[in-house]
């Protein structure tokens, strides 16, 4: 049997999350935002003051490719970074009012974005793609865990 890369999972997995990553890059763009910076702002606005080290478990990052997002997000006043009062050492990271008014943004736009990408998709067969998807993501995701520190 001949392999065909273009039916394996991966590749279209691969693929289907490049084309995203780039119509999110772009729409995002229009704001000042990256995908990166924007996911960053989701989880600050549904969790509410976090700790650095915490957002980069959630994003599943490396604590350089946090500093950069934090930082970037800071210098466009859309977070703010403070010292934890129990142990100095931890920053805790909060979105100021800009950084509020961008989460409506994101949500608007990634809303349109899935609104696209499941044309043609019955609300059955999302709900059976996320579970897949959910799967696979435990499956793969204790072979990153030390990579992300």
């Amino acid at each position: 049997m001949e392999y065909n890369i273009d039916r394996t999972l991966g590749y279209n997995i691969n693929m289907v999350s490049h084309f995203l990553q780039n119509i999110y890059n772009q729409r995002l763009g229009e704001y000042g935002l990256t995908h990166s910076q924007a996911k960053v702002i989701y989880f600050l606005a549904k969790a509410g003051e976090q700790s650095q080290s915490e957002l980069q478990k959630q994003l599943h990052i490396k604590a350089s490719s946090m500093n950069g997002l934090i930082e970037t997000l800071r210098k466009h006043d859309r977070i703010v970074k403070r010292s934890c009062q129990q142990d100095k050492r931890t920053k805790l990271v909060k979105l100021t009012d800009k950084g509020m008014e961008l989460h409506a943004t994101i949500l608007k736009i990634v809303t349109d974005i899935e609104t696209e990408a499941s044309q043609g998709l019955s609300a059955e067969e999302q709900q059976v793609m996320v579970s897949w998807l959910k799967k696979m993501q435990q499956n793969l995701k204790p072979k990153t865990a030390r990579r992300e520190n």
